[in-house]
């Protein structure tokens, strides 16, 4: 479908039958994105996505036209579970709807993701192995994982015995490969040669190489974490994500809570232009209510679309340059 070169065409015209349901039909300008449209002028735009895998929170966002006072309707194929919440972080007047046939309805209200789940103490008592090797230990929606440098190298899992068990390894395959080839194995000592590797290449003397290649937005997080008076902060913990799915070779921004006096700090870190940081940021707002905002990104990062996507948040946040810890000369991730 996406082969078709008529596909940005089909799009626009079936954002056009859209803006009629809507009943708002007008004179707008016209724009195309490879898997989205918009229709805009003075005062509204109408805007259309029919993939899942594109933001159309930050298309709208990167847009020069776009100002607080226009009447923004964003129109989905597909419930996006994330769309709700960073809806609300925003400083925009906007209405979500869902297609439903040849009808719009209005878009369900994101679910209430970041509620605790009540961790079992068997999982709780393995996961102070985590620490006692230098890990940070998280705990995402149930599940406590264990992370090096921004870099996940164990998971705690329930076992076939219905108890719990370490799987050691840099993301799911590892983990899931580990577990397969070497069930027997002490993980206390694989996850201190795991941890071995890591050390070794994800450091800014190392030669280039996959492991300091991957997750950087985490890894800068990490090093915020550790270094919390750069930042002028009392504390700095890191918080859930988004989502509950979380997949742990995904370089998405990544989020923390800190304590400014008595401020509540909200900081993300990214890297690369990521277009996704300021809907991220958005969502975490809605979830937090954080006093501030601090964004986290190398220099030559900090491109002018996503300061332009910044101007909506509801809170004007403060960009701050973090010194890179990976290889100068290695790719940008």
């Amino acid at each position: 479908m996406r082969d078709n070169p008529q596909l940005p065409s089909l799009i626009l015209a079936k954002l056009k039958s859209f803006a009629s349901v809507l009943d708002r039909d007008d004179d707008y300008d016209e724009r195309s994105f490879p898997s989205a449209a918009m229709l805009y002028n003075a005062s509204r735009v109408v805007a259309y996505s029919f993939s899942s895998e594109i933001s159309l929170i930050s298309l709208v966002l990167a847009q020069e036209e776009i100002v607080p006072e226009m009447e923004i309707h964003l129109i989905v194929d597909e419930e996006d579970p994330l769309i709700s919440s960073q809806v609300s972080g925003l400083n925009l007047d906007i209405y979500l709807w869902l297609v439903d046939g040849k009808n719009l309805v209005s878009h369900p209200e994101s679910p209430a993701l970041h509620s605790q789940k009540e961790t079992p103490a068997e999982a709780k008592e393995l996961a102070t192995k985590f620490a006692d090797l230098g890990c940070i230990i998280l705990e995402e929606y149930g599940t406590f994982r264990a992370e090096f440098r921004g870099v996940e190298v164990a998971r705690i899992v329930e076992d076939e015995s219905d108890g719990f068990q370490i799987n050691v390894g840099v993301g799911d395959y590892d983990q899931n490969a580990n577990s397969v080839l070497s069930p027997y194995d002490d993980p206390e000592m694989h996850l201190k040669e795991v941890l071995s590797t890591v050390k070794r290449f994800r450091t800014k003397e190392s030669s280039p190489h996959p492991l300091n290649r991957i997750l950087r937005s985490r890894w800068l997080m990490s090093e915020a974490v550790s270094n919390i008076e750069s930042l002028g902060l009392k504390e700095l913990g890191f918080v859930e994500s988004l989502l509950s799915a979380h997949d742990p070779l995904k370089n998405w921004p990544c989020a923390a809570i800190g304590r400014r006096g008595k401020s509540v700090v909200l900081v993300l870190s990214a890297t690369g232009i990521d277009l996704s940081l300021i809907p991220h940021a958005a969502g975490q707002i809605s979830r937090h209510n954080p006093d501030e905002l601090l964004l986290l990104m190398p220099e030559q990062d900090r491109h002018p679309v996503i300061l332009r996507q910044a101007r909506h948040l509801k809170i004007s946040p403060e960009f701050i340059s973090i010194n890179a810890p990976w290889p100068e000369l290695s790719e940008n991730t």
